[in-house]
């Protein structure tokens, strides 16, 4: 992570009419700091959520969120989403034991509406849990799947071209071989 930040803001130093849209970590950059920065600078993040930042996962005090930002019913089921209103920035997520034609058919129904519980989140609340897209969205998936393929590459560099076996005092000197053999 501090080696992320110190390689970025140099970058952005060097470089400040550069606009960057998009920005794929991995879990050990899972900070409010991060996201905060991202929503100032009008990109997106798309990082998994780290597991090791626990006691997070709870939002209001009447429902839960899982690991991919998709709160769970009564029951412990996921909530199907309904979409999302950009306009109040806020996803809708309903009874995953309803469906549009019959309504809820849960044996303990949480609502008294037809089509049972709806849930609003603002994304605006947490952004760490609540991301644009969401992890369990297909753009999020597709997003993810080209962070993997990055981290493939740099696995490959780093173990199979015996990067890291080199005696280097700094990780300074780490990066210039990295960034060099590119």
């Amino acid at each position: 992570m501090l080696s992320f930040l110190h390689s970025f803001f140099t970058m952005k130093a060097y470089l400040p009419e550069l606009r960057i849209k998009k920005l794929p970590l991995d879990s050990a950059h899972d900070a409010y700091a991060v996201y905060e920065y991202c929503t100032r600078e009008n990109t997106t993040p798309f990082m998994d959520l780290n597991p090791g930042h626990s006691g997070h996962f709870t939002y209001k005090d009447d429902f839960t969120i899982d690991d991919d930002g998709v709160p769970v019913c009564k029951l412990g089921l996921r909530m199907h989403k309904d979409g999302y209103e950009a306009a109040k920035h806020r996803a809708k997520y309903w009874c995953p034991k309803a469906n549009r034609k019959r309504g809820c058919f849960c044996e303990h129904p949480c609502s008294p509406v037809k089509y049972g519980r709806t849930v609003h989140i603002f994304t605006d609340d947490n952004p760490r849990l609540f991301n644009k897209p969401p992890r369990d969205s297909k753009a999020g998936e597709k997003e993810y799947a080209g962070r993997a393929s990055a981290e493939r590459s740099n696995k490959r560099e780093k173990e199979d071209y015996k990067l890291e076996d080199g005696r280097h005092r700094s990780t300074k000197m780490w990066y210039c071989r990295k960034f060099y053999d590119n």
